[in-house]
């Protein structure tokens, strides 16, 4: 996976965990910050792995590996390659989900999720109409 892959998919899989919060729990966006940062759904970090439907991590890191912003954002944080690669593509595979999340506006997600359940309310007060 390209980093721009690790940063959709990163995307996608907080919002699968916003779709999980609570109305309440979407207005504390330091909470979210959190939230996202310790599911394994989003990064692996608890777990050391996180799942992904594009395959194991040593497939998905060997594209990220020589991208330039994912390298930047390495760097940026002082992080050493040879010692987290002795932990395997998996520590890799967390480190990209983790970096991605800096390219993600929470509070643009939040909205988005808002959104989702305004409209998702909508259709079922039209279906509840209907029938």
């Amino acid at each position: 996976m390209t980093y721009e892959n690790y940063i959709e998919e990163t995307t996608n899989n907080c919002m699968k965990v916003l779709s999980d919060c609570s109305a309440g729990e979407l207005l504390e966006v330091e909470h979210l910050r959190t939230l996202l940062w310790e599911d394994d759904r989003v990064t692996g970090v608890i777990s050391g792995y996180c799942t992904s439907v594009n395959g194991t991590a040593a497939e998905n890191i060997k594209d990220v590996l020589f991208d330039e912003q994912f390298l930047a954002d390495f760097n940026e944080r002082g992080m050493n390659m040879q010692e987290i690669m002795a932990y395997g593509a998996e520590a890799i595979d967390v480190v990209a989900r983790c970096l991605a999340l800096k390219h993600i506006s929470i509070l643009q997600l939040v909205e988005k999720e808002q959104r989702r359940r305004i409209e998702r309310d909508r259709q079922k007060r039209n279906n509840s109409v209907r029938a």
